[in-house]
């Protein structure tokens, strides 16, 4: 009989294989083996597909993208975005990355430590160590089992209509909620019957390890193991001092521990198989993102040669098409929805959802079946196979497409269709949303390049835009001689007349040709000479930047109006471009500089808003006449999402006395919408069910405001034909920043 050690007389220490017999050892690494094996083989594939798509660079100051993509993943910045499902996943995610880690220690002991220190010298999990890992692994299991279950609640029981569900899904879900529940049950057992014995021979003294004080550090164990003594399914002592071991319990530990090593082995050699995958693939494609100015597409490389031959490649016809990094984006994915969520062409009723385009390019890289957003599932057959007419299945219609996923034309096969690709309205709100960082617009320019340039196939609405633009130097089709018009009777001098000027003021088309546009551009002029600015325009030199006809897809016609655009700036003198046009800004600032534009080098690029919050607290603007109005602020796409500005207009609002600045209730600054005017949209007649614009001029009015605000044209232009067309243009005020501070300026003199 040996002696009993009660309380903390044992030091605390973790016997990694209790109860088990030694075979076991090898079975778990055949298992690691095969399980890791399979993982990194799957990968491999993986890497393969990627490396079929078209070369990119993307390795540019890698330590700087090193950086952000650590603190992006371990900080979870984009997933917390989306508050509520950011919260779960941030549980998963650190639950998760506790447990991986606490496993990690174990076989760091149990393979490395002690066979090279010896079983003294090499443990790890003992002592205050092994107090504190017990009790962090307790705490962040139950954190992890808790983010599993509202996981499960979330995807099965609300059903969030940006969520879809494939077999693997529930595979993930179930797989990791029996590896931390039998976690824990194993970890039950092992309390509530393991004993160590301490010394030899006659020495031999025995130690219950329940007993032990530093057992309660597993402060969710623990608890489950008085259950387990409860009901006996834990070692006992008889009155004697005899050590008494319920059998069942130690037969059920060993069931339960084989079963959970299986589970989790079967889990591992699966990552790659699901949407699981996203562990490695997201941190890698936000290692790759691009690091250019978010405002700036690639330019396409060779692109008057390619014109030349006889079937020229621009823009994507097929999957082979897709640079690596566009590819890899397909297998980043999570299919968690945010992009969709906040598509303003999904809001409308269209076919366009990121998500779904993203997700059918992922089925057919790994060669299908295609799943459709309407349910519909297109399956491959071998070119030459015999023609079949689409057929239902348990209720699911499947279509049959000839081909292989590398070669097979996506427009043309309906993979992608017109109004998907049309519908886009280049807002980025899906990339901003994105915790993988995938390129969605860019996917649909290149679309549209291909449909522009090679195929002809594009709406009537582009084509009048783009031949205004070739012919006329703007998108309305108006003669150049009428591009000052706007300016009658204001006094505005020109480059041509100056030579050299302080700031350029780029007009840009709406405001030089759109009647309430024109409002802004004079508004602007008046405050610049009230400010006493120096200041010129191009007049009629000035011509299109271009930004609706690379929208649409037309690059060759973009890089003729940049080039000229370009050769006419780089015959005068100016420090800024001012421009009151967010596309302009966006195009001059971001884009111009690929073709040789000296935009950060010869001068600044400015908006309209930041240059009057400059002149605001320069003290060159007064405003003092109240303006008595609830406002609220629509942030354009091309100014706020695309160059990240948001508080210099409000900050000019806020200076007016008397005027009320209120937000458009959760959907302001990066979480606007689309006034529905961008992608070459503000020309197009729609293509959901609901115009974009009407579903934007609700949300802002909220807080039933007596103006909306706005600091870019095709705002003005779609907000102006959404209160038409809702009865609210009498009732309900559509001014630029811009005016709105000239009402309060009101007599300033003009400076000297």
């Amino acid at each position: 009989m040996h002696e009993i050690l009660f309380n903390s007389q044992v030091i605390a220490v973790r016997e990694i294989y209790w109860n088990l017999p030694h075979a076991v050892e090898y079975v778990l690494y055949l298992f690691a083996i095969a399980a890791i094996g399979t993982m990194f083989y799957k990968m491999y594939q993986d890497i393969l597909l990627w490396r079929r798509g078209h070369a990119t660079v993307r390795s540019t100051n890698f330590a700087s993208r090193l950086w952000s993509t650590t603190t992006e993943v371990f900080g979870q910045k984009r997933v917390l975005r989306d508050r509520t499902p950011g919260i779960m996943h941030t549980f998963i995610f650190y639950g998760f990355l506790a447990l991986f880690i606490g496993t990690d220690i174990i076989a760091a002991e149990a393979d490395f430590t002690i066979p090279i220190a010896g079983e003294e010298q090499g443990k790890i999990l003992t002592g205050g160590f092994y107090q504190y890992y017990e009790l962090i692994l307790d705490v962040m299991g139950v954190v992890f089992f808790a983010g599993l279950l509202w996981a499960l609640w979330r995807r099965y029981k609300t059903k969030p209509t940006r969520l879809d569900n494939r077999g693997t899904d529930a595979w993930v879900l179930w797989s990791m909620i029996f590896i931390v529940v039998g976690g824990y049950l194993i970890e039950i057992l092992r309390l509530a019957n393991q004993t160590m014995t301490v010394g030899e021979g006659a020495n031999a003294v025995t130690a219950i390890v329940y007993e032990q004080g530093w057992a309660k550090w597993a402060i969710f164990g623990y608890p489950g193991a008085s259950v387990a003594r409860a009901i006996g399914l834990g070692v006992e002592r008889a009155a004697d001092g005899t050590i008494i071991h319920s059998q069942v319990a130690l037969w059920i530990h060993r069931v339960l521990w084989l079963s959970h090593m299986a589970v989790v082995f079967a889990f591992v050699g699966s990552i790659p198989f699901t949407k699981f995958r996203h562990i490695f693939y997201t941190p890698l494609n936000t290692l790759f993102r691009d690091r250019d100015p978010k405002g700036a597409l690639d330019r396409i490389p060779n692109m008057e040669e390619e014109l030349e031959k006889d079937e020229p490649k621009l823009g994507i016809t097929s999957l082979s098409d897709f640079s690596w990094k566009r590819r890899m984006d397909f297998d980043a994915c999570m299919r968690c929805g945010r992009c969709q969520d906040n598509c303003p062409a999904f809001a409308s009723g269209s076919d366009l959802s990121p998500k779904w385009l993203i997700t059918k390019m992922s089925d057919l890289m790994h060669g299908g079946p295609v799943l459709k957003r309407d349910g519909t599932v297109m399956m491959l057959q071998p070119a030459g196979a015999t023609a079949a007419a689409p057929t239902v299945s348990n209720g699911v219609k499947i279509e049959l497409l000839e081909g292989t996923p590398e070669t097979l034309p996506l427009y043309e096969q309906g993979i992608v269709t017109e109004n998907e690709l049309w519908a886009c309205t280049t807002c980025r709100a899906c990339m901003t949303e994105c915790p993988a960082t995938i390129e969605h617009v860019d996917d649909i320019i290149d679309f549209r390049r291909n449909l522009t340039m090679v195929m002809g196939e594009i709406p009537s609405g582009v084509k009048t835009v783009l031949q205004g633009i070739e012919r006329n130097g703007n998108p309305w089709k108006l003669p150049q001689r009428q591009r000052t018009a706007w300016a009658d009777g204001l006094e505005v001098p020109t480059l041509a007349e100056k030579e050299e000027a302080e700031v350029l003021y780029w007009v840009g088309c709406a405001p030089s040709y759109d009647d309430r546009s024109k409002k802004t551009a004079r508004a602007m002029v008046q405050l610049m000479q009230k400010a006493g600015v120096d200041f010129a325009i191009l007049g009629d030199e000035e011509t299109c930047t271009g930004d609706p006809a690379r929208r649409m897809g037309e690059e060759l016609l973009y890089e003729q109006q940049a080039n000229t655009n370009i050769e006419t700036m780089g015959q005068y003198k100016f420090k800024k471009i001012v421009t009151t046009c967010a596309h302009c800004y966006n195009t001059v600032k971001n884009e111009y500089p690929q073709f040789g534009g000296k935009a950060g080098v010869d001068y600044e690029v400015v908006h309209h808003t930041e240059f009057l919050n400059d002149l605001v607290e320069a003290g060159k603007l007064n405003p003092t006449v109240p303006v008595n109005e609830k406002v609220v602020y629509h942030d354009p796409c091309y100014i706020g999402r695309y160059n990240d500005i948001y508080e210099e207009p409000r900050n000019v609002l806020t200076s007016i006395p008397g005027l009320e600045l209120v937000e458009a209730g959760p959907r302001n600054r990066e979480k606007a919408m689309c006034c529905g005017g961008g992608g070459g949209n503000a020309w197009l007649e729609g293509w959901g069910d609901k115009h974009v614009n009407v579903i934007r001029l609700e949300q802002l009015q909220t807080e039933k405001p007596d103006t909306v605000a706005m600091g870019c044209p095709f705002c003005m232009v779609m907000f102006e034909d959404a209160a038409k067309n809702t009865n609210q243009s009498e009732t309900l005020g559509r001014k630029d920043v811009a005016e709105i501070l000239l009402q309060s300026v009101g007599d300033q003199p003009p400076a000297a």
